[in-house]
This record gives C-alpha cells, sequence and structure tokens, in this order.
C-alpha cells in the first residue's frame, strides 16, 4: 500500500469561480467546497494538504494556479519538512462559546499564500474547549533551500500566521450582540528562519519591516535527541496568555525530507 506520507493533496476553497454549467454546480454542492468537491471530501486522512482560495477547475482553478505548483514543486523536491503545532493550549470552557483558529502560511520569494484556513473560507482549525490541555496540528510546509531568492547565504523563511477566535451561542443561534466582524481575539504571525540555524520571531516582536528583519542572537536549541529530527517551542507574546494560558506555545518540528 502505497504510505500516506507520501501523498499531497492540495483542497480547493473557493466554489465562487467554478463556472461549470453556468455555477450550477457550485450551486448544488454549496459554499463548504471548491464548488464541485465538498471540503471534507477533497483529501485523503491522514495525508499531507494544503487549503488554497481557488475553485475546482477553470481559469482560476487549482490545476492551473500558482498555488498548486509551488506547493507540489516543494513537495516533491523539497529538503525540509516543517510541522506547526498548537501545543499545551488549554482554551477556556465557556457554556456556549466556540473556538477556532485561522492560519495562514507564507513563504519569502513567493506572491501567493501556500496554505490558508479560515472561517471566511469555510475551513478554520477547530479548537478544543474542555479547559485541559491540548496539541493542535496548525500546518505542515515544505521547504527547500535551492529555491532561495536572494542567493544560497541566506535563510529559508516562512510566515505563519495565527488568529485566534471565539463565537457564542444563545439557544442554538450565533449571538453578535458583542460581536466585531473581522477581529480576532489574537492574532499575530511568527517569522521562521531556517539555515545553519533556526530562528523565530512574533510580528508583534520585530522593529521595522519584516523584509528589514535579520535573526540574530543564538538560534533556537533542539529539544529533542532523536537523530534526523530536530524540535524547538517558542512561547506566545504575552498578548495571548489571558487566553490560551501561560504553558501556550508554537511547537516547531523539523525533519529532513526526501
Amino acid at each position: 500500500m502505497f504510505p500516506r506520507s507520501r501523498i499531497f493533496c492540495l483542497v480547493g476553497t473557493n466554489p465562487k469561480d467554478h463556472d461549470v454549467a453556468f455555477g450550477l454546480s457550485a450551486v448544488v454542492v454549496g459554499a463548504h467546497s471548491d464548488g464541485l468537491v465538498q471540503i471534507e471530501n477533497a483529501y485523503v486522512p491522514g495525508a499531507h494538504r494544503a487549503f488554497v482560495h481557488r475553485s475546482h477547475s477553470g481559469r482560476y482553478g487549482l490545476v492551473n494556479s500558482e498555488e498548486g505548483y509551488q506547493n507540489l514543486r516543494r513537495f516533491l523536491f523539497g529538503d525540509r519538512k516543517v510541522e506547526a503545532t498548537l501545543a499545551d493550549c488549554p482554551l477556556p470552557s465557556i457554556e456556549g462559546t466556540t473556538w477556532q483558529a485561522e492560519v495562514r502560511l507564507s513563504v519569502r520569494g513567493l506572491p501567493i499564500v501556500m496554505h490558508e484556513q479560515t472561517a471566511e473560507h469555510w475551513c478554520p482549525v477547530q479548537l478544543p474547549s474542555s479547559g485541559a490541555l491540548a496539541d493542535v496540528p496548525l500546518t505542515t510546509a515544505f521547504l527547500c533551500s535551492g529555491l532561495r531568492p536572494h542567493g544560497s547565504d541566506t535563510t529559508m523563511r516562512y510566515a505563519l500566521q495565527l488568529r485566534i477566535l471565539s463565537l457564542r451561542e444563545q439557544r442554538g443561534f450565533l449571538s453578535f450582540g458583542d460581536h466585531l466582524e473581522q477581529t480576532a481575539d489574537f492574532d499575530d504571525t511568527l517569522v521562521v528562519d531556517i539555515g545553519e540555524g533556526t530562528w523565530a520571531a512574533w510580528n508583534s516582536l520585530i522593529p521595522g519591516t519584516i523584509r528589514s528583519h535579520e535573526p540574530s542572537g543564538t538560534s533556537l536549541q533542539d529539544e529533542d535527541t532523536r537523530a534526523g529530527t530536530w524540535v524547538a517551542n517558542i512561547p506566545l507574546p504575552a498578548s495571548a496568555q489571558p487566553i490560551l494560558g501561560e504553558q501556550a506555545r508554537i511547537r516547531l518540528t523539523v525533519t529532513r525530507w526526501t
């Protein structure tokens, strides 16, 4: 059996641009789709996947998309796999409150978003709200050192935007009495540089522009003794602690990918 770890699925989340049968297909399948396939049916469980705001086919479809090309290029020919996890996250258990995370992943030098899970696109990351510590996988990225845009002496850089939102219900219906549209309870971006070492910094703590930011100081230390696996935990900014707790952090796991 072909191992699922060698399978990559590109999941579309934009039904509006799928104009097959004059858009009838998109109407029938519904918003939670790429216009032809429901999001939850568009990937192999256990396989690697990326969500992009593209339709199933057509001028703006997955097949001809820059997002598809760049994701597959790195999956097939990359040399690093980076997994990001929201670790030890004890979201408060509040009756009638649902917690969600929105995640966007960008790679330096590319004019597109490589991975995007948002409530607006019907695919946020659902977070547990039991009050117990939990680890929530956010995304897996594949990087290729040969594709660094500014020469071989620069790091591979990607940015992981994390937004935490809470939704309240009353009698089975969403309550908007204290709702601020498009406003998250927490919103920040982790900028990660991978080279001879690995550095990470939250955008809210970076002075000036991100393009001018250069990693400095001691790189993150490996917290895993296994050969071929590198793990580090990055604390969340102080602004997240009242929501996610003092123990919550982003766990980065980097492994060789061939």
